[in-house]
């Protein structure tokens, strides 16, 4: 059995390849950790200042000669900016996932209605590999928070804008005192 390699594309795009004849019928784990370098990389991906770990364990079974079926998590620690309070801030993510790898022609063939937000495409298997690396990247980056907090600070809308707004008419409540010669008494 090959084990696979972690690679980087020049695209930001991980690869983490198996292929589905090195999966036994009684299925194969596999896992992976990026390396400093690969996660300093992914900073620029994610839009995080600093990516402290990510982990990949993963499940691979046989659906049949040609499909795969994937269940894993992905785990990691990123750094953000809060936005309340602009100081940087630690989260820590864990993130299940699930995914069907099937041959190209397979994927090719589903047809879904344009109102169906229910049902997920399978994975494309690539010369009939599966890319468990990448399929782990996308979780992870829909689970960086768009707009990090920190926990327990909440913005305050009234602080802010404490003070009254001023009336456009504001400036006349003194004009007779601006002009002392006009005395009309």
């Amino acid at each position: 059995m090959d084990d696979s390699e972690v690679s980087l594309r020049d695209d930001m795009t991980l690869d983490y390849v198996i292929r589905v004849d090195d999966v036994p019928p009684t299925g194969r784990d596999a896992a992976f950790e990026l390396p400093e370098e690969m996660r300093a990389a992914m900073t620029q991906r994610f839009g995080v200042r600093n990516l402290d770990a990510l982990k990949v364990d993963a499940r691979l079974v046989p659906l049949d000669k040609e499909c795969l079926h994937v269940t894993g998590t992905v785990r990691g620690r990123i750094e953000q900016i809060c936005g309340i309070t602009l100081e940087p801030m630690w989260t820590d993510i864990s993130q299940s996932f699930s995914a069907e790898f099937q041959p190209e022609s397979m994927v090719a063939k589903f047809v879904i209605p344009d109102d169906d937000f229910e049902t997920d495409l399978p994975e494309t298997l690539k010369d009939g590999a599966a890319n468990i690396g990448e399929l782990a990247m996308q979780v992870f980056a829909m689970e960086i928070p768009a707009y990090p907090r920190q926990e327990g600070v909440a913005f305050d809308a009234g602080a802010a804008g404490a003070e009254a707004p001023v009336s456009p008419f504001s400036v006349l409540a003194d004009f007779h005192k601006a002009n002392p010669g006009n005395d009309d008494s």
